[in-house]
């Protein structure tokens, strides 16, 4: 059976701490992350939820638990889809002269349902490091 596994990076111009807290503060997520905020106490084992409204009107959730976390370079945690299956995402930050390179792997499983999945999220994870770039860069 395929597996189907996003993998996206994208050199931001900020050291790790700044793209570490645009990813972990809610009130950053929401200006990039398709208008949601993510809430976690940022343990392992701990819940981590994505919470927002799909154009402005639908009430839109994403749950998970934290997998490994080791500011500010990784961070790695399940999401629970609506058919039952899981998607793993790792967030690995390197810096080096003040540039930070995240790179997103998004395992989105294998099965029924797992190609659509990886369409959705190749073309969204685009869209969340294009709007994380310019939102830490201009801040």
């Amino acid at each position: 059976m395929r597996q189907y596994i996003v993998h996206k990076q994208i050199k931001i111009t900020a050291p790790a701490d700044a793209v570490w807290d645009a990813l972990t503060n809610p009130e950053k997520t929401k200006h990039y992350f398709f208008g949601c905020r993510v809430f976690s106490d940022w343990k392992p084992g701990s819940d981590i939820a994505f919470k927002g409204r799909m154009f402005w009107v639908i009430p839109f959730k994403m749950q998970g638990k934290i997998i490994a976390i080791q500011p500010p370079r990784l961070l790695q945690y399940n999401l629970f889809n609506k058919d039952g299956s899981q998607s793993q995402v790792t967030d690995r930050l390197e810096e080096s002269d003040s540039i930070t390179t995240l790179r997103v792997t998004d395992d989105v499983g294998s099965g029924v349902g797992a190609e659509k999945r990886y369409t959705r999220s190749q073309k969204g994870w685009g869209k969340i490091l294009t709007g994380l770039k310019q939102f830490v860069e201009h801040a």
